[in-house]
């Protein structure tokens, strides 16, 4: 996952094609949290009252760095369906299941399969390298979430509502 910024032992990091609405994954000190880039809101884990505010200044200097204005659904609405308030989803592990398919284990406890032909369908840079099925198969974890030597990042929360769930794993 790219860093966007590390500052007072605090590291931002944003997730290409991530699911709305546009948020900051924060670390600090063993905290880890989703913040809404356009409140400095945090949305999904916890972080330490001083290290919060800060990164809400944070947020709230760089709302156009991270390409986040114009008009938006309300908040609330779309962070429903990401799991509790304090769950942070990681990626575990990831396996090649067959041409374009990866096997994926969640933080969760959830495996599920991926199917890459989906995310083919759709054109750009990053994604050329991964037409071929021996490159798609480098797939590695990285930060939580599904990389490729390319750079090539897909965060947890984007893959997992794009598998189909295992039953009986």
């Amino acid at each position: 996952m790219p860093i966007l910024s590390v500052f007072f032992g605090i590291i931002v990091r944003m997730w290409h094609d991530d699911h709305p609405p546009p948020h900051i994954h924060v670390e600090y000190q063993g905290f880890e949290a989703l913040v809404d880039v356009r409140t400095g809101e945090v949305r999904q884990g916890r972080l330490p009252g001083r290290a919060a505010t800060i990164v809400k200044e944070w947020c709230l200097r760089h709302q156009d760095d991270c390409s986040v204005t114009g008009s938006m659904p309300s908040v609330s609405s779309q962070w429903s369906g990401f799991g509790e308030p304090t769950t942070m989803i990681k990626i575990l592990d990831v396996s090649v299941a067959g041409d374009f398919e990866l096997r994926v284990a969640f933080s969760n406890g959830v495996e599920g399969l991926f199917d890459g032909r989906a995310l083919l369908a759709r054109s750009g840079p990053l994604l050329e390298p991964l037409r071929d099925s021996a490159y798609f198969a480098r797939a590695f974890v990285d930060a939580g979430g599904v990389c490729w030597p390319n750079g090539l990042e897909l965060s947890a929360a984007r893959v997992l509502e794009q598998c189909r769930v295992l039953q009986g794993v």
